[in-house]
């Protein structure tokens, strides 16, 4: 039995069938007939009534799909960093050292009964001179009271004077 391919073929045979496609299809072939457009395609009324429903309806899921987005990107904003998180993870593990080190009998304390603050003693004032000091005080007050009268009474004065 021989298989076609023990066939001997001569030189030219051999690069013709050998040859690259492109190179076969750029001898030009006559036209058999010259191409025709297909004709065109409308949809029908309601098709285009069931195309703009859907139109409108996709615009308004893509409306509230925009709004959703906008809502959580506010959300998200408002989720501390990374950073935030980083130094409030700092600050728990140093507050739970230090209530660990307050819970330790060996830690130096101090309670408030054992310190004692110092006695004050009023020296002798002179009457007068304490009379002295409640009038100037008055005194005092009563020139802090003119003087917020004053500038309530220039305020109101400038407000009608401003446009």
């Amino acid at each position: 039995m021989s298989s076609g391919s023990e066939k001997k073929l001569s030189m030219d045979e051999l690069l013709e069938k050998n040859r690259p496609a492109q190179m076969a299809q750029a001898t030009p072939q006559p036209p058999t007939q010259e191409l025709i457009p297909p004709p065109e395609v409308h949809p029908t009324k309601a098709e285009w009534e069931e195309l703009l429903s859907s139109l409108y309806a996709l615009g308004h899921h893509t409306e509230r799909q925009t709004g959703y987005l906008k809502k959580v990107s506010e959300l998200l904003a408002q989720l501390p960093t990374r950073t935030q998180m980083d130094e409030l993870l700092k600050v728990v593990k140093h507050l739970e050292k230090m209530s660990e080190q307050a819970g330790k009998r060996n830690e130096k304390c101090f309670s408030l009964s054992g310190i004692r603050l110092p006695r004050l003693s009023l020296p002798d004032i002179p009457w007068i001179s304490l009379l002295l000091g409640l009038a100037a005080l008055a005194l005092t007050g009563l020139v802090l009271w003119v003087v917020w009268f004053s500038l309530d009474t220039l305020w109101s004065a400038a407000k009608t004077m401003l446009p």
